[in-house]
C-alpha cells in the first residue's frame, strides 16, 4: 500500500487532463500510430457527448495532429469505459448510465429531476450560479441534490405511481424503500481544513431490488472518484432509529484529472483506489440525528494516516419517492369490521326509495283505462242496462251510417320470381322467365250490404287475392286496378277505411275480451271522442257479435285456458269493427272452427253487412252449403285463373250451361272444388283406370257422345263412382278437351314439360274460364264495374261531392287522426302491465332468482378481506353478477318473439306507431327488468361482502350494473328484432356473449394482446368496460396486504388493476362508454323495429 503525506494533500491540483489519443480505423481493424507507446496529454478535456436523444452526437471531431479524426465511443472498445460502474449496452456500445449521470461515458451530471428520467433531463451547464467558478445545477421544484436526484416534497412523487389517482410520498428518513437516494456534506474537520473552503460531498444511492449501492466524491461538485458496492444487505432498527448498509464488495475509480486523481501534477490515488478498496463497505446512519459514517478498511487506514479519522462522516439528506403504505411502521387498515352506521342508513333509504317508487307507478297505472274493472263500470250511474249514456251529440249507434262502400277491382294479376328449380314442375299456363303467376287478371265487384266470398282449392291463390284487395304489401309483382266507390285511393288512405281479420287470431292472452276490444278502440278511434263514446262502442259491438257475455273472460293461450276459437274469431272481429270500418277483410274466418262456431261467426258477420250496410269479403275454403248461400258474391279460383266471379245465386246457372251440373243433395260448395281442383294422378292416369274398369281398349275418340249422354241422364239419380261422372261429362266435351289438350302440350313441350301432367282439375279450369269470360256472366261484371265508374264520375259536376245512386252514398269519408303519440304511449304502457299482472311469473321470477342469488353470493363471500386473495374474490364476484345480468337478458327474446306477430298485425292496422311501441316497450318491460334487480342485489350484497363504500361507491356500484344491466338487454333486443327465427337470435345472443366474456380482462390480459385482429375487440366488449369500472370503483382506493416468505407485503390495489390490465383513471371513460352503448342499441333497435318488422306477404 502506497503511504500518502501531508503535502502530498495540499499541492493537488483542481483540474483534470483528459487523455486524447489518436488512431485510424482501417479494415476494421484499430490501428494505433507509430508513437503508442508514449500517450500524449495534448489537451485539457474533449468536451464529453451527451447522451443519445438530447439534442445529437454532441460537439464535432476535430483532425489530430495526423490529420485523421478519433474513433466514434463505443464502450466495447478497450479505450473506452463507462464511467459510475454503468452498464455497456453491447448492442448499441452505449453506456447505460445509472439515474443522474449522462453522457457517452456517463461522467456528466444531469440536473432537472429524477422524475423525468436520464433522456428528458437537462445536463449541467454554465450559469450564473458558480461555486468557485464551477457551474452547479439547477433543480426542478420539489428536488435537491448535486445532480437533482433528491426529492423534498411529496408532489413530485405522483410521477412514480402506477397511476395518476395514486399519491406519492416523498419519504426523507433514510432507511430504504425501494431505491432511496442521498446527498451528504462530509464532515470530518480535518479534510474541511486542508481543503481550505472546498467542499467536500458524497452522493449514495442503493437498490434493494438488486442489492447494490453506488458512491460518489465530489469536491466543490465536481467528481473526484467513484465507487460500486455490491452484494448488500440493509437493515435497520426502528427503536433505535438506526440503520446498516453493509456491502461484501467494493470497487472504486478515479476520475483523471480531478483533484485526488492527478489535478494539476497533484498525487493520483488512482491506483490505490482501483487495487487496494476491495471491501466491504459499511454505511450507518442515526435517523434521526442524520449523521452517517462510510467505513471500508483501506479506505478507513487511509483516514486514519492522513487525518487522524475513523472513517469518513456525513451528514446526510435523503429521499425516495414510494407510496405512503411502504413506509416503515405504517399501519395497514384493518380488515372489514362491518358497515359503518352511515353505510347502513344509506342501505336503508335506498331501500324505502325504491319501495316508494315501485308503489307510486303502480297506483299510477292502476288508474289507466286499461285497469278500471268492468264491475265499476256497471256501478256508475252513467249506465243503464248495458248501454252508456253518451251526451247529445255523440252518437250511440256508430254502426248505422250514412257512408257506404263499393269495391271494385279489375285485372289483377299477381307475378313471384321463379324460383331454381320450379321450371316445369307447375301446371300453371302462364308461367314465363318473367316469374310464375299466381293471380291472372282476376275481377269482380262488391257493394255495400254484401259478401263477397273468394273460394278455390288450396294453393289457388285465396289469401293472396285477399292481401292485395286490402293492400297489403306483397314481395311480387301486383298489377291491375283497386277502386273504393269509384275512386283510386292511396293506401295510407285506404287502411283507413278498412279493417283486417287474420287467419289467425294475434291476440295477448292475458287481457279479457272488454280490455281486449277496448284496446283497440282507444288506439284507433279519433281522438275527439270521448272515453264513454268509445266505451259504447265496444259494448255495442260485443252484443252485436253476441260475445258480451265473455267480456269478463280472459283470452287464453296453450298455456292459460281461456275462450273457445269462435269466440276468439269474434274477438278478432270485434277488434277491427269496432273502428266502423267500410270495409272489412276476412282470411278464413271459419278455419279450424266446428260447424257450430263457424256458424256463429258467418251468422256474425251476415248481420253485419245487412243491419249496418258494411261490405265485407272474405276467404272460404269449403263451406257448408247453408253457409255458402249467405253469401252475395263469389269468386271461384283455380291454378291462377279466374272460374267464376259473379253473384252467388247464379253459379249453378253457370255450371248447367257449361256443361256442369252438380248432383242432387251435393254440397255446391264442395262440387266446385271437385271439378276445379285435382291433385292425385294426371290424365292418362285415370284414362288408364277407366279402361281397365270398362275392359276395352277404346280410347277417348271412340266413345259415343250421345250415348254416354244418355246414359248419364238415365242413371243421373242413381249413386255412381265419381270417375264414372267425370268421364261421362269427358266424353261430352271430347272434342273441346281434345283441342285443349293439343294447345297446352304444345305450350308445355315447348316448355319441357312432360305432356302427361295435366290432372282433370287443370282441364276442367280451362273449359269454364273460358266459358266464363266468353259467357254473359263475365259481360254483366264489367257492365257493374263500369256503372259504379260512370256514376264517379258524375260527382265531378256535384259541389256537394257526393252521387247517390239508389240509396247508396259514393263517396269516400273523411277518416279522423286516432290517438295522439302520448295517448299510444299510455294505453301501450297499461297494456303491458296488464298482462304482467295477470302473468307475473317472469318478473317476479326475476325477482326471486335475483334475491336468493344475492343471498347466495353475499354468504359465499362474506366480509371480503383486504387482501390478495380478498381482491380475486371481488374480480370473481363482480364477473359472476356481470354472467349473471347477461344470461337472463335472453329472456326479451322469447319476449319480443311472442309479441312479433301482434305488433305486425296491429302495425298494419293502424293501431300505433312504431316509435310509441318501442319506447313502451322499453319502459314498461326492459326497465322493470333490468333496473330494479341490481338494486335489490346492491341492497344485498353490499353489506353481506363488505365493498368499498368511500366515494359514493354504493350508488356508483348500482349506476354501473344498471347502465350494463340496460346496454346488453337492449343489445339483445336488437338482436331479438332483427332476427325473426328465435333459434338464430339465441345462438347470435350467446356468441355475442359469449365474446364479451371472453375480452372481458379476466380472462386475458389485454395489455398482453397484440395480435392486431384481436386487440381492439375488448372495445366491443360491453362487459369490458362494465367489469374495468366495478374493478375500479371498488378497488382503487384499497391497501391491499399479503403475507408472504414471513412479510408483510402491502399494495395499492390501483397497482394491481394495472397488473391486469386495467386503468384506474377509466372509470369515467367506461361509465361514457356504457351510456354510448346504450344510446346504440336504442337507435339501432328502433330503426330495426320500423324497417325490418313490417307485414310483407
Amino acid at each position: 500500500m502506497h503511504l500518502l503525506t501531508w503535502e502530498c494533500f495540499i499541492i493537488m491540483t483542481l483540474n483534470a487532463v483528459q487523455v486524447a489519443c489518436s488512431f485510424t480505423m482501417k479494415r476494421n481493424q484499430l490501428i494505433f500510430p507509430k508513437n503508442q507507446q508514449k500517450l500524449e496529454f495534448d489537451t485539457l478535456a474533449l468536451p464529453p457527448r451527451r447522451g443519445r436523444g438530447r439534442g445529437g452526437d454532441g460537439p464535432s471531431r476535430k483532425p489530430d495532429d495526423d490529420g485523421k479524426c478519433p474513433p466514434c465511443f463505443n464502450c466495447m472498445l478497450p479505450i473506452f469505459e463507462c464511467k459510475q460502474f454503468s452498464e455497456c449496452n453491447s448492442y448499441t456500445g452505449r453506456c447505460d448510465c445509472i439515474e443522474g449521470f449522462s453522457g457517452d461515458d456517463c461522467s456528466i451530471p444531469l440536473c432537472g429531476s429524477l422524475s423525468k428520467g436520464n433522456n428528458e433531463r437537462p445536463i449541467r451547464q454554465p450559469s450564473n450560479e458558480t461555486r468557485n467558478g464551477v457551474e452547479t445545477c439547477e433543480c426542478d421544484a420539489g428536488w435537491n441534490g448535486i445532480n437533482c436526484n433528491i426529492c423534498q416534497e411529496d408532489e413530485v412523487c405522483d410521477a412514480f405511481m402506477p397511476d395518476p389517482s395514486v399519491k406519492g410520498t416523498c419519504y426523507k428518513d433514510g432507511i430504504i424503500i425501494n431505491k432511496s437516494f442521498q446527498g451528504c456534506d462530509v464532515t470530518n474537520e480535518k479534510i474541511l481544513e486542508v481543503l481550505k473552503g472546498k467542499l467536500p460531498q458524497v452522493t449514495f444511492s442503493c437498490d434493494k431490488k438488486t442489492n447494490e449501492c453506488n458512491f460518489q466524491f465530489w469536491i466543490d461538485q465536481i467528481e473526484s472518484f467513484y465507487c460500486g458496492l455490491d452484494n448488500c444487505s440493509f437493515e435497520y432498527d426502528l427503536q433505535q432509529n438506526t440503520t446498516h448498509y453493509a456491502c461484501q464488495d467494493a470497487k472504486c475509480k478515479c476520475i483523471p484529472g480531478t483533484m485526488l486523481c492527478g489535478a494539476n501534477g497533484s498525487i493520483d490515488i488512482g491506483e490505490f483506489l482501483t487495487e487496494t478498496i476491495k471491501g466491504p463497505g459499511d454505511f450507518n446512519c442515526d435517523l434521526v440525528t442524520k449523521q452517517c459514517k462510510f467505513s471500508e478498511p483501506s479506505m478507513n487506514d487511509l483516514i486514519s494516516d492522513i487525518f487522524g479519522d475513523d472513517c469518513i462522516r456525513l451528514k446526510c439528506e435523503s429521499g425516495e419517492c414510494i407510496h405512503y403504505s411502504e413506509i416503515p411502521g405504517y399501519n395497514s387498515p384493518d380488515d372489514n369490521k362491518g358497515m359503518s352506521w352511515q353505510g347502513n342508513l344509506v342501505l336503508a333509504l335506498t331501500s324505502i326509495s325504491v319501495l316508494a317508487l315501485v308503489t307510486f307507478v303502480c297506483f299510477y297505472i292502476a288508474g289507466s283505462p286499461m285497469f278500471r274493472s268492468t264491475d265499476d263500470l256497471n256501478s256508475k250511474d252513467t249506465k243503464k242496462g248495458s248501454r252508456i249514456l253518451l251526451p247529445e251529440d255523440e252518437d250511440n249507434d256508430f254502426l248505422q251510417t250514412n257512408n257506404a262502400a263499393t269495391l271494385t277491382f279489375e285485372n289483377i294479376s299477381y307475378r313471384v320470381p321463379q324460383l331454381p328449380g320450379d321450371h316445369g314442375n307447375n301446371n300453371s299456363n302462364n308461367d314465363n322467365d318473367d316469374g310464375k303467376s299466381i293471380l291472372n287478371n282476376i275481377s269482380g265487384i262488391v257493394k255495400p250490404g254484401q259478401i263477397f266470398a273468394i273460394m278455390g282449392g288450396s294453393g289457388a291463390g285465396k289469401t293472396t287475392l285477399l292481401d292485395i284487395l286490402a293492400m297489403k304489401r306483397k314481395t311480387g309483382i301486383v298489377t291491375g286496378t283497386i277502386k273504393v266507390n269509384g275512386q283510386t285511393i292511396s293506401r295510407k288512405d285506404y287502411s283507413k277505411l278498412t279493417g283486417f281479420v287474420d287467419q289467425n287470431d294475434y291476440l295477448h292472452p292475458m287481457l279479457t275480451v272488454y280490455e281486449t276490444v277496448l284496446n283497440s278502440a282507444l288506439l284507433r278511434l279519433p281522438r275527439s271522442m270521448s272515453f264513454e263514446a268509445k266505451e259504447s262502442r265496444v259494448y255495442q259491438v260485443l252484443e252485436e257479435l253476441r260475445i258480451f257475455d265473455i267480456k269478463d273472460r280472459i283470452i287464453g293461450s296453450d298455456f292459460e285456458r281461456g275462450i273457445s276459437g269462435g269466440e276468439k274469431r269474434r274477438v278478432s272481429i270485434a277488434c277491427e269493427l269496432v273502428t266502423s270500418p267500410l270495409i272489412l277483410f276476412l282470411d278464413e274466418p271459419t278455419s279450424g272452427l266446428d260447424a257450430n262456431n263457424a256458424s256463429n261467426v258467418i251468422n256474425s258477420l251476415v248481420r253485419l253487412s245487412q243491419h249496418y250496410n258494411r261490405t265485407l269479403v272474405l276467404t272460404i275454403h269449403q263451406p257448408r252449403s247453408n253457409i255458402f248461400y249467405q253469401f252475395d258474391k263469389l269468386v271461384l279460383l283455380s291454378n291462377s285463373e279466374m272460374v267464376y266471379s259473379g253473384d252467388v245465386s247464379k253459379v249453378n246457372e253457370f255450371l248447367r250451361n257449361s256443361g256442369y251440373e252438380c248432383p242432387v243433395n251435393y254440397n255446391i260448395a264442395d262440387y266446385l272444388i271437385d271439378i276445379t281442383y285435382e291433385s292425385k294422378g294426371n290424365l292418362r292416369a285415370r284414362e288408364r283406370e277407366r279402361q281397365g274398369r270398362v275392359s276395352t281398349e277404346l280410347d277417348l275418340e271412340n266413345v259415343g257422345g250421345a250415348s254416354v249422354e244418355e246414359d248419364h241422364i238415365e242413371d243421373r239419380g242413381l249413386p255412381r263412382s265419381l270417375t264414372q261422372t267425370e268421364w261421362e261429362h269427358y266424353a261430352i266435351h271430347r272434342d273441346e278437351i281434345r283441342n285443349l289438350l293439343q294447345d297446352t302440350i304444345s305450350r308445355d313441350r315447348g316448355d319441357n314439360t312432360d305432356d302427361n301432367e295435366h290432372t282433370i282439375g287443370s282441364l276442367n279450369t280451362l273449359i269454364l274460364h273460358n266459358k266464363f269470360i266468353e259467357g254473359v256472366y263475365f259481360a254483366d261484371l264489367k257492365s257493374d264495374i263500369d256503372d259504379i265508374m260512370r256514376a264517379q264520375g258524375s260527382t265531378m259536376n256535384d259541389t256537394t261531392g257526393e252521387t247517390r245512386t239508389g240509396t247508396s252514398t259514393l263517396s269516400v269519408p273523411n277518416i279522423e287522426k286516432g290517438a295522439t303519440f302520448f295517448q299510444q304511449l299510455v294505453i301501450l304502457n297499461s297494456r303491458t302491465f296488464k298482462n304482467i299482472y295477470r302473468n307475473p311469473k317472469l318478473l317476479l321470477g326475476n325477482y326471486m332468482l335475483t334475491i336468493l342469488l344475492s343471498l347466495f353470493l353475499g354468504t359465499l363471500y362474506y366480509q371480503v378481506t383486504n387482501d390478495i386473495s380478498g381482491f380475486q374474490n371481488r374480480m370473481g364476484l363482480f364477473f359472476f353478477i356481470l354472467t349473471y345480468f347477461g344470461f337472463v337478458t335472453f329472456t326479451g327474446l322469447s319476449s319480443f318473439h311472442i309479441e312479433r306477430l301482434i305488433f305486425i298485425k296491429e302495425r298494419s292496422n293502424n293501431y300505433y306507431s312504431p316509435l310509441a311501441y318501442y319506447i313502451s316497450k322499453i319502459l314498461s318491460d326492459v326497465l322493470p327488468l333490468r333496473i330494479i334487480p341490481p338494486i335489490l342485489m346492491a341492497i344485498i350484497i353490499y353489506p353481506m361482502v363488505g365493498l368499498n363504500m368511500r366515494d359514493h361507491g354504493f350508488f356508483k356500484f348500482i349506476g354501473i350494473l344498471i347502465l350494463f344491466n340496460l346496454s346488453i338487454s337492449l343489445e339483445i333486443l336488437t338482436i331479438g328484432i332483427i332476427f325473426e327465427d328465435l333459434n338464430n337470435g339465441i345462438i347470435l345472443s350467446v356468441l355475442i356473449l359469449l365474446g364479451s366474456l371472453l375480452f372481458s380482462g379476466l380472462f386475458i390480459n389485454t395489455k398482453d394482446i397484440t395480435n392486431v385482429a384481436f386487440k381492439y375487440l375488448k372495445n366491443l366488449s360491453v362487459i369490458y368496460y362494465a367489469y374495468e369500472s366495478l374493478l375500479i370503483n371498488e378497488v382503487k382506493t384499497l391497501m391491499l396486504k399479503e403475507k408472504k416468505y414471513g412479510l408483510n407485503i402491502e399494495v395499492p390495489g390501483a397497482t394491481i388493476l394495472s397488473t391486469f390490465g386495467f386503468m384506474v383513471q377509466n372509470l369515467v371513460f367506461d361509465v361514457k362508454i356504457l351510456v354510448m352503448f346504450n344510446m346504440i342499441f336504442l337507435v339501432v333497435g328502433y330503426l330495426a323495429l320500423k324497417w325490418i318488422v313490417i307485414e310483407q306477404k
